[in-house]
Protein backbone atom coordinates (compact mmCIF):
# COMPACT_ATOMS: atom_id res chain seq x y z
CA UNK A 1 0.00 0.00 0.00
CA UNK A 2 1.23 3.52 -0.91
CA UNK A 3 2.24 5.64 2.00
CA UNK A 4 -0.77 7.69 2.49
CA UNK A 5 0.82 11.97 2.09
CA UNK A 6 -2.35 13.86 3.50
CA UNK A 7 -2.38 14.18 7.32
CA UNK A 8 -5.65 14.02 8.92
CA UNK A 9 -6.84 16.39 11.62
CA UNK A 10 -8.23 15.35 14.61
CA UNK A 11 -9.54 18.00 16.99
CA UNK A 12 -9.62 15.91 19.75
CA UNK A 13 -6.49 17.37 22.29
CA UNK A 14 -7.97 21.11 20.84
CA UNK A 15 -11.40 19.85 22.49
CA UNK A 16 -10.04 18.67 25.53
CA UNK A 17 -8.59 21.89 26.52
CA UNK A 18 -11.72 24.04 25.41
CA UNK A 19 -13.75 21.45 27.94
CA UNK A 20 -10.86 22.00 30.72
CA UNK A 21 -11.12 25.94 30.32
CA UNK A 22 -15.25 25.42 30.21
CA UNK A 23 -14.99 23.03 33.43
CA UNK A 24 -12.88 25.37 35.74
CA UNK A 25 -14.92 28.76 34.38
CA UNK A 26 -18.22 26.14 35.75
CA UNK A 27 -16.68 25.49 38.71
CA UNK A 28 -17.11 28.90 40.23
CA UNK A 29 -20.67 28.77 40.11
CA UNK A 30 -23.08 27.63 42.80
CA UNK A 31 -24.42 24.66 41.09
CA UNK A 32 -23.34 23.99 37.27
CA UNK A 33 -24.63 25.75 34.23
CA UNK A 34 -28.33 23.92 33.43
CA UNK A 35 -28.57 23.72 29.56
CA UNK A 36 -32.35 21.96 28.27
CA UNK A 37 -32.08 20.67 24.55
CA UNK A 38 -34.87 20.45 22.63
CA UNK A 39 -34.80 17.26 20.39
CA UNK A 40 -36.96 14.74 18.40
CA UNK A 41 -35.93 11.61 20.16
CA UNK A 42 -38.41 9.62 18.20
CA UNK A 43 -35.09 9.87 15.38
CA UNK A 44 -32.51 6.82 16.55
CA UNK A 45 -29.94 9.30 15.72
CA UNK A 46 -31.06 12.07 17.44
CA UNK A 47 -31.43 10.05 20.35
CA UNK A 48 -28.03 8.82 20.21
CA UNK A 49 -26.42 12.47 19.56
CA UNK A 50 -27.89 13.35 22.71
CA UNK A 51 -26.82 10.75 24.97
CA UNK A 52 -23.54 11.51 23.74
CA UNK A 53 -23.76 14.95 24.41
CA UNK A 54 -25.06 14.85 28.04
CA UNK A 55 -22.53 12.40 28.91
CA UNK A 56 -19.82 14.88 27.49
CA UNK A 57 -21.06 17.96 28.80
CA UNK A 58 -21.26 16.25 32.40
CA UNK A 59 -17.39 15.98 31.94
CA UNK A 60 -17.31 19.81 31.45
CA UNK A 61 -19.35 20.23 34.78
CA UNK A 62 -22.73 21.23 32.78
CA UNK A 63 -25.86 19.51 33.40
CA UNK A 64 -27.43 19.42 30.07
CA UNK A 65 -31.14 17.57 29.88
CA UNK A 66 -32.86 16.21 26.92
CA UNK A 67 -36.75 17.35 26.21
CA UNK A 68 -38.82 15.81 23.30
CA UNK A 69 -40.77 18.67 21.14
CA UNK A 70 -43.99 19.27 22.19
CA UNK A 71 -45.39 18.61 19.21
CA UNK A 72 -47.13 21.32 16.95
CA UNK A 73 -45.83 24.33 15.92
CA UNK A 74 -47.88 26.48 18.58
CA UNK A 75 -47.10 23.34 20.80
CA UNK A 76 -43.66 23.84 20.41
CA UNK A 77 -43.81 27.81 21.03
CA UNK A 78 -45.27 27.50 24.18
CA UNK A 79 -42.89 24.98 24.98
CA UNK A 80 -39.89 27.47 24.28
CA UNK A 81 -41.79 30.58 25.57
CA UNK A 82 -41.84 28.56 28.95
CA UNK A 83 -37.98 27.55 29.11
CA UNK A 84 -37.14 31.27 28.55
CA UNK A 85 -39.27 31.87 31.60
CA UNK A 86 -37.61 29.09 33.35
CA UNK A 87 -35.46 30.46 36.47
CA UNK A 88 -33.70 27.28 36.46
CA UNK A 89 -32.67 27.04 33.21
CA UNK A 90 -29.63 28.72 32.07
CA UNK A 91 -29.06 27.87 28.44
CA UNK A 92 -31.29 26.17 25.49
CA UNK A 93 -30.55 24.64 22.25
CA UNK A 94 -32.75 23.25 19.39
CA UNK A 95 -31.55 20.12 17.47
CA UNK A 96 -31.97 21.03 14.07
CA UNK A 97 -33.70 20.11 11.84
CA UNK A 98 -36.79 21.61 14.10
CA UNK A 99 -40.08 20.20 13.31
CA UNK A 100 -42.50 21.17 10.83
CA UNK A 101 -43.79 25.08 11.44
CA UNK A 102 -41.01 26.26 13.40
CA UNK A 103 -38.07 28.51 12.26
CA UNK A 104 -34.77 28.69 14.27
CA UNK A 105 -34.43 32.46 14.11
CA UNK A 106 -38.30 32.54 15.19
CA UNK A 107 -37.35 29.58 18.12
CA UNK A 108 -34.51 32.11 19.15
CA UNK A 109 -36.55 34.97 19.52
CA UNK A 110 -38.54 33.62 21.66
CA UNK A 111 -35.90 32.14 23.48
CA UNK A 112 -34.12 35.47 23.87
CA UNK A 113 -30.63 36.62 23.29
CA UNK A 114 -29.42 35.59 27.08
CA UNK A 115 -30.39 31.31 26.68
CA UNK A 116 -29.04 31.51 23.31
CA UNK A 117 -26.20 29.13 22.88
CA UNK A 118 -26.62 28.86 19.15
CA UNK A 119 -26.27 32.53 18.34
CA UNK A 120 -29.38 32.65 16.16
CA UNK A 121 -30.76 35.35 17.91
CA UNK A 122 -30.51 38.88 15.88
CA UNK A 123 -28.33 40.54 19.10
CA UNK A 124 -26.37 37.90 19.30
CA UNK A 125 -26.17 37.56 15.59
CA UNK A 126 -25.69 41.19 15.81
CA UNK A 127 -22.77 42.00 17.90
CA UNK A 128 -21.39 39.23 16.06
CA UNK A 129 -21.50 41.23 12.29
CA UNK A 130 -20.54 44.37 13.70
CA UNK A 131 -17.43 43.33 15.72
CA UNK A 132 -18.29 43.19 19.48
CA UNK A 133 -18.07 40.57 21.97
CA UNK A 134 -20.33 37.92 21.06
CA UNK A 135 -21.43 34.30 21.47
CA UNK A 136 -21.27 32.64 17.94
CA UNK A 137 -22.35 29.49 16.31
CA UNK A 138 -20.43 26.49 18.07
CA UNK A 139 -19.74 25.04 14.56
CA UNK A 140 -18.02 28.41 12.96
CA UNK A 141 -16.06 29.20 16.06
CA UNK A 142 -14.63 25.38 16.13
CA UNK A 143 -13.80 26.58 12.38
CA UNK A 144 -11.98 29.39 13.34
CA UNK A 145 -10.10 27.47 16.40
CA UNK A 146 -9.15 24.65 14.29
CA UNK A 147 -7.82 26.73 11.75
CA UNK A 148 -5.74 28.67 14.42
CA UNK A 149 -4.79 25.60 15.84
CA UNK A 150 -3.02 24.74 12.31
CA UNK A 151 -1.89 27.45 11.02
CA UNK A 152 -1.39 30.19 13.90
CA UNK A 153 -2.21 33.53 12.96
CA UNK A 154 -4.66 33.76 10.47
CA UNK A 155 -3.59 37.31 8.97
CA UNK A 156 -3.40 37.10 4.80
CA UNK A 157 -4.62 33.61 4.65
CA UNK A 158 -6.50 32.79 2.21
CA UNK A 159 -9.66 30.78 2.69
CA UNK A 160 -12.65 29.92 0.73
CA UNK A 161 -15.99 28.67 2.62
CA UNK A 162 -18.71 26.44 0.92
CA UNK A 163 -22.01 27.23 2.03
CA UNK A 164 -23.09 30.34 3.01
CA UNK A 165 -25.82 29.37 6.05
CA UNK A 166 -26.75 30.91 9.18
CA UNK A 167 -24.60 28.35 11.41
CA UNK A 168 -21.58 27.73 9.46
CA UNK A 169 -20.59 30.02 6.32
CA UNK A 170 -22.19 33.48 7.09
CA UNK A 171 -20.48 33.69 10.95
CA UNK A 172 -17.34 32.15 10.29
CA UNK A 173 -16.51 34.69 7.54
CA UNK A 174 -17.38 37.25 10.14
CA UNK A 175 -14.92 35.55 12.30
CA UNK A 176 -12.27 34.67 9.77
CA UNK A 177 -12.49 38.58 8.07
CA UNK A 178 -12.08 39.73 11.89
CA UNK A 179 -8.84 37.57 11.82
CA UNK A 180 -8.01 39.52 8.78
CA UNK A 181 -7.79 36.60 6.56
CA UNK A 182 -8.97 36.93 2.87
CA UNK A 183 -12.29 35.34 2.37
CA UNK A 184 -14.44 34.00 -0.46
CA UNK A 185 -18.14 32.62 0.49
CA UNK A 186 -19.23 30.37 -2.28
CA UNK A 187 -23.18 29.00 -2.23
CA UNK A 188 -25.54 26.96 -3.89
CA UNK A 189 -25.35 28.98 -6.91
CA UNK A 190 -21.73 29.78 -7.40
CA UNK A 191 -20.91 28.99 -10.79
CA UNK A 192 -17.49 27.33 -10.85
CA UNK A 193 -16.65 26.62 -7.40
CA UNK A 194 -13.29 25.02 -8.20
CA UNK A 195 -12.31 28.43 -9.56
CA UNK A 196 -12.64 29.74 -6.13
CA UNK A 197 -11.52 26.93 -4.12
CA UNK A 198 -8.02 25.85 -5.75
CA UNK A 199 -6.87 29.62 -4.95
CA UNK A 200 -7.31 28.83 -1.50
CA UNK A 201 -4.85 28.16 1.38
CA UNK A 202 -7.95 27.10 3.95
CA UNK A 203 -10.88 25.38 2.23
CA UNK A 204 -13.56 25.31 4.73
CA UNK A 205 -16.61 22.82 3.63
CA UNK A 206 -20.28 22.67 5.12
CA UNK A 207 -22.36 21.61 1.68
CA UNK A 208 -23.46 18.50 2.91
CA UNK A 209 -22.46 16.44 -0.74
CA UNK A 210 -19.93 13.38 -0.07
CA UNK A 211 -17.63 13.63 -2.39
CA UNK A 212 -18.17 17.24 -3.49
CA UNK A 213 -14.49 18.20 -3.03
CA UNK A 214 -11.83 16.37 -5.49
CA UNK A 215 -8.20 17.55 -6.23
CA UNK A 216 -9.58 19.91 -9.23
CA UNK A 217 -10.83 21.40 -5.95
CA UNK A 218 -7.96 22.06 -4.43
CA UNK A 219 -4.21 23.62 -5.07
CA UNK A 220 -1.39 21.58 -3.70
CA UNK A 221 -0.86 21.10 -0.48
CA UNK A 222 -3.83 23.31 0.73
CA UNK A 223 -5.76 22.71 3.63
CA UNK A 224 -9.29 21.16 4.12
CA UNK A 225 -11.56 21.34 7.28
CA UNK A 226 -15.01 19.07 6.44
CA UNK A 227 -17.55 20.47 8.42
CA UNK A 228 -20.05 18.08 6.54
CA UNK A 229 -21.20 14.75 8.33
CA UNK A 230 -23.57 13.09 5.98
CA UNK A 231 -24.93 9.42 7.14
CA UNK A 232 -24.56 6.78 4.47
CA UNK A 233 -24.83 3.32 3.48
CA UNK A 234 -20.62 3.35 3.68
CA UNK A 235 -21.02 5.14 6.86
CA UNK A 236 -20.57 8.92 8.03
CA UNK A 237 -19.12 10.46 4.82
CA UNK A 238 -18.00 14.43 4.72
CA UNK A 239 -17.94 16.88 1.21
CA UNK A 240 -14.24 15.59 0.53
CA UNK A 241 -13.57 12.75 -1.56
CA UNK A 242 -10.70 11.46 0.37
CA UNK A 243 -9.29 8.85 -1.89
CA UNK A 244 -9.21 11.67 -4.21
CA UNK A 245 -7.08 14.19 -2.63
CA UNK A 246 -4.52 11.90 -0.91
CA UNK A 247 -1.54 12.99 -1.55
CA UNK A 248 -2.63 16.33 -3.16
CA UNK A 249 -4.20 18.41 -0.54
CA UNK A 250 -1.70 18.84 2.53
CA UNK A 251 -4.20 18.15 5.58
CA UNK A 252 -7.82 17.00 6.11
CA UNK A 253 -9.61 17.31 8.87
CA UNK A 254 -10.93 14.27 9.79
CA UNK A 255 -15.19 13.29 10.01
CA UNK A 256 -16.41 13.22 12.56
CA UNK A 257 -13.93 13.07 14.60
CA UNK A 258 -12.23 16.21 12.80
CA UNK A 259 -14.29 19.53 13.95
CA UNK A 260 -16.91 17.97 15.70
CA UNK A 261 -15.27 17.60 19.14
CA UNK A 262 -14.50 21.41 19.16
CA UNK A 263 -17.75 21.94 17.82
CA UNK A 264 -19.50 20.09 21.20
CA UNK A 265 -16.71 21.96 23.04
CA UNK A 266 -18.02 25.72 21.86
CA UNK A 267 -21.19 24.71 22.51
CA UNK A 268 -20.35 24.08 26.53
CA UNK A 269 -18.37 26.71 26.18
CA UNK A 270 -20.99 28.85 25.18
CA UNK A 271 -23.29 27.08 27.37
CA UNK A 272 -21.35 28.03 30.72
CA UNK A 273 -20.98 31.70 29.26
CA UNK A 274 -24.44 31.72 29.19
CA UNK A 275 -24.46 30.65 32.85
CA UNK A 276 -22.13 32.96 33.98
CA UNK A 277 -23.83 36.15 32.34
CA UNK A 278 -27.27 34.85 33.67
CA UNK A 279 -26.60 34.87 36.82
CA UNK A 280 -24.72 37.95 37.37
CA UNK A 281 -27.31 39.27 36.33
CA UNK A 282 -29.60 38.32 38.37
CA UNK A 283 -27.17 38.61 41.53
CA UNK A 284 -26.69 42.19 40.23
CA UNK A 285 -30.59 42.70 40.07
CA UNK A 286 -30.81 41.83 43.59
CA UNK A 287 -28.22 43.75 45.23
CA UNK A 288 -30.05 46.66 43.43
CA UNK A 289 -33.87 45.70 44.40
CA UNK A 290 -32.26 45.75 48.37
Amino acid sequence: MAERKTRLFKGLDLAARINTESRTLAAGLDTPPVCLVLADRDNAGARAYCERQAATAAQAGIDMRIADYAGTANAIHAQIDAIAAAADIDAAAMLLPLPHGCEPVEAALRLGPEKDVDGLHPLNAGRLAIGLPARPPATAMACLLCAEEIFGALRGLDVAIVGASRIVGRPLATLLLDAEATVTLCHVATSDLAAHTRVADLVVTAAGVPGLIGAGHLKPGAVVLDVAVTATPDGLRGDVDLAAVDGHAGLVSHVPDGVGPVTTACLFRNIVEAALARRRAALQATRTAH
